[in-house]
């Protein structure tokens, strides 16, 4: 019986050894697995960005005069929800859509899904950035595979917090809030869980609310957008980048009569021109994510770099570098050509984040 007994503690022990060896297998497996799609999604993010890329496109949704074209700053807050393997790998009966907002919501209950109809002129990063949310989590919500699904009239599911808290006043109804909020009834009694009806002091969330605009900004709301000017400034000094070549700028950043056409538009980049064969260098530390010929670019490299920037090198008569290539700043990578639509021998270079395009005068050092 002793004997009997004094096994016990060794059957606990053997079974708490197996239990951890087998929670150590399944949390290595979620990694692996959250690591796999995250690669896979990188690389859909990489196609999505090549697809998109243009030298000359329509003048950039918002943007003005020259001096402000294409200056977009993007709030990086978001970006860590979807690195989580738990939002990478979980599925339910419902399918993806439901078992990423349940995470999400567990972090912030503001997170709601709604409805988008891509328009002209949209791109995954825009849509991200005007909702407030992540990129990737757009793609697995979506089950983005392919970047033609993302084509101006396609409808997706866009997740977000934007919105207002609102405490409920004496005499009023959901129909009245959602009214003056401009949101939707269904929306603020199905996020909330509400089945009955609203009492005077209730803190409800408005999914999509709008706060009614008033006449006088209060001290917080000025305090408010004094932070916001702090965050945009701070971000210009995010990234900077080096010259990939010295030479007279033949043609500048922003809106030209294109040389082709003859018709007004924006100029994605800016003209350095050169001697054919000069040496191109890489503006910044990145991963060559293209290197070959590309229509109206010619022989082109596409270098993407931190926090999503990417510079776009072209018409050049060869290039040094090969996709997947880790380059360095100065390094050379290329050398200048005629490739491509051009009427002289120069260096096409653009800045973007992602795919909003940046002035290059701005953040070349």
């Amino acid at each position: 019986m002793s004997d009997r007994n004094a096994s016990i503690p060794g059957l606990v022990l053997a079974a708490a050894i197996i239990a951890l060896a087998l929670y150590g297998s399944l949390s290595a497996r979620n990694e692996d697995e959250a690591a796999i799609k995250g690669k896979e999604i990188d690389r859909l993010e990489d196609a999505i960005i090549l697809e998109g890329l243009e030298m000359n496109t329509e003048v950039p949704n918002g943007t003005g005069t020259e001096d402000h074209g294409g200056m977009v700053f993007y709030d990086e807050d978001f970006i860590v929800e979807s690195e989580s393997p738990e939002l990478m790998t979980k599925n339910d009966d419902t399918g993806n859509t439901g078992s990423i907002l349940a995470e999400l919501k567990k972090k912030d209950p503001r997170w709601h899904a709604r409805d988008y109809t891509i328009r002209r002129g949209d791109n995954l990063w825009t849509i991200a950035e005007k909702f407030g949310a992540d990129h990737r989590l757009i793609i697995r919500i979506n089950d983005i595979q392919k970047p033609d699904s993302l084509k101006p009239g396609i409808k997706i599911i866009v997740p977000t917090r934007n919105g207002v808290y609102y405490k409920v006043r004496p005499g009023d109804t959901i129909t009245g809030i959602a009214a003056r909020y401009r949101t939707n009834v269904g929306k603020i009694t199905s996020h909330n869980g509400l089945t009955s009806l609203i009492r005077p002091g209730m803190r409800i969330f408005l999914p999509d609310g709008i706060t009614p605009m008033v006449r006088h900004r209060t001290p917080d709301q000025s305090r408010g957008a004094i932070a916001d000017n702090r965050k945009i400034e701070k971000g210009i000094s995010k990234m900077s980048f080096s010259w990939p070549v010295r030479g007279r700028i033949s043609s500048g950043f922003g809106n030209r009569r294109d040389p082709f056409t003859k018709t007004k538009r924006f100029h994605c980049g800016i003209d350095i021109s050169l001697e054919p064969g000069t040496p191109i260098r890489a503006a910044a530390d990145g991963t060559v994510i293209f290197s070959g010929w590309k229509d109206g670019y010619g022989n082109a490299v596409v270098v993407k770099h931190e926090n999503g920037y990417i510079t776009v090198y072209a018409h050049n008569r060869s290039n040094a570098a090969r996709e997947g290539e880790e380059v360095k700043r100065g390094q050379e990578i290329a050398l200048s050509g005629m490739t491509g639509l051009v009427t002289g021998a120069h260096l096409h270079f653009e800045i973007r984040k992602y795919l909003t395009p940046l002035n290059p005068l701005r953040m070349l050092r």
